[in-house]
């Protein structure tokens, strides 16, 4: 199995909010993995030891603290959740991390090498897929801007 997690599978949820982790990422995110809010509207699939080094940049071992980063950690561990796999493989996305990220029915799982993204699938085409034109030039643009 590849060390890193890349590309993207498109996945649709069941009538009870659940779907099924591509098999392509699963040796990816291990045994204990947890799902958090993620930036820009996704939700992020993070292995156990990933969730450790986040936690360890809040700085949220001090519990009577009282900064903004003790405060981000509220928002997104308070709002995060574990990754449960039923009897069939499936993992329950919680209503409230659905609506946070606006996932009606269909998702998209984004590699990013050590972490997953779960986009809803319309915003994922609308925003990063290059099959849309307009989205590869933009990206071959910012390439050249970097050198690269």
């Amino acid at each position: 199995m590849p060390k890193f997690m890349l590309g993207n599978v498109r996945h649709q949820l069941d009538d009870k909010g659940r779907m099924r982790i591509p098999a392509k990422y699963r040796e990816g995110i291990g045994a204990n993995a947890y799902i958090l809010p993620g930036r820009a509207g996704c939700l992020y699939i993070i292995p156990e030891e990933k969730l450790e080094s986040v936690v360890a940049s809040l700085g949220v071992d001090n519990l009577y603290s009282n900064t903004a980063a003790n405060d981000l950690a509220t928002d997104i561990l308070g709002n995060g959740d574990y990754v449960e796999e039923d009897a069939q493989g499936r993992v329950r996305l919680s209503k409230e991390l659905a609506k946070t990220a606006g996932i009606d029915k269909e998702v998209v799982f984004v590699g990013k090498v050590t972490y997953l993204e779960i986009w809803p699938a319309e915003v994922w085409d609308e925003r990063f897929s290059v099959l849309n034109p307009d989205n590869l030039n933009r990206m071959l643009e910012k390439l050249k801007s970097l050198g690269v």
